[in-house]
């Protein structure tokens, strides 16, 4: 498939709706295949959305994904990322953790942090096609983290 160039930028509250449908059609049905419901429930993703910077990535007037960010610990943790399947393989997935990284960098942060189900091939390959690389394994899910340059003052 071709690679698609998206426009990023904050969420606005009216897109939410869009990015529960989203979830639910896509992180819901994962979940349910890998074993672990309880890995996606409705209601923690609402909440995640409440609290977390939450950034939406268009291509044109559709929405193709949307990265889910946390500052956690001196870090900033990538909660949850989300591509529409009519955009999967387009370089959307890559454009959001760049947008992400971006951000830990613009804060002065000195890692990007994510937990990812050891089980979850294309998301390990996502991971660590960006430089991450496991900080600490857990028996189902890896901690993964990057190092960030920290710009001077």
């Amino acid at each position: 498939m071709d690679r698609i160039k998206c426009d990023i930028q904050a969420a606005r509250d009216d897109d939410h709706g869009m990015l529960v449908l989203l979830a639910e059609e896509t992180l819901h049905p994962l979940a349910e295949g890998s074993g672990h419901p309880e890995r996606y429930r409705a209601g923690d993703f609402v909440g995640l959305l409440g609290r977390a910077d939450v950034y939406v990535a268009r291509a044109g007037a559709d929405l193709a994904g949307f990265v889910a960010v946390e500052t956690d610990e001196g870090a900033l943790a990538v909660r949850c990322i989300c591509v529409h399947p009519a955009f999967e393989a387009r370089g959307v997935a890559n454009q959001l953790l760049d947008w992400a990284e971006g951000v830990a960098i613009d804060r002065r942060l000195e890692r990007l942090t994510a937990y990812v189900p050891a089980a979850d091939a294309p998301s390990l390959r996502l991971y660590r096609g960006h430089g991450f690389a496991a900080a600490s394994p857990r028996a189902e899910m890896l901690a993964l983290e990057k190092r960030l340059p920290v710009l001077p003052e």
